[in-house]
């Protein structure tokens, strides 16, 4: 029993340095990643994205924010390339239920709600919608959170495979309301 103390014992002094170093090594590399990302806002909502996305490629306006994590394809229709994000933000005067609600406009594409979140957002009501499209993105995480009682801040996060999903979600768990 004592030799196998002994040799426990040894096998822990020389495996906590390890320990230590990989900690170490993943404190840097989290601070490295954080020190890449950018606060954006649009009205009192921000959110997280990498600094060096293409921020409104098709012109600023006062009540939407667009960004892009790589040039889009010169030609359009069907799906998007793969590992291409798009993140739109708007601002639009209405509650939040009735932002929610799905509307008839040409220019939607056709999508299928697969989950839907009730959430508080900085003490703020929010919904976040896991949508599948038929269309241009194949998917996308869209939350809405009422900043007033008629205004509702939308962020969509549309992205084209499975490899960007875990970025997408990180945009989005970053929302933040100030005020």
């Amino acid at each position: 029993m004592k030799k196998f103390l002994t040799i426990l014992a040894s096998t822990i002094a020389i495996a906590t340095p390890t320990l230590f170093l990989e900690h170490s090594t993943l404190l840097a590399q989290a601070q490295t990643q954080e020190s890449q990302l950018k606060n954006h806002a649009i009205g009192n909502l921000t959110f997280k994205a990498p600094r060096n996305w293409l921020e409104n490629p098709r012109g600023a306006s006062a009540n939407s924010l667009e960004l892009h994590n790589k040039k889009f394809p010169d030609r359009g229709g069907g799906f998007a390339p793969k590992g291409l994000i798009r993140v739109v933000a708007t601002i639009s005067e209405e509650d939040l239920e009735t932002a929610t609600e799905t509307k008839p406009n040409s220019r939607v594409w056709p999508k299928t709600t697969t989950k839907t979140e009730r959430l508080t957002i900085n003490g703020k009501k929010a919904v976040r919608l896991y949508e599948d499209y038929n269309d241009g993105f194949p998917a996308g995480i869209v939350t809405y959170v009422a900043t007033g009682k008629k205004e509702t801040i939308m962020l969509g996060t549309f992205y084209s495979d499975s490899d960007t999903e875990k970025q997408v979600q990180q945009i989005q768990d970053s929302i933040r309301i100030t005020q």
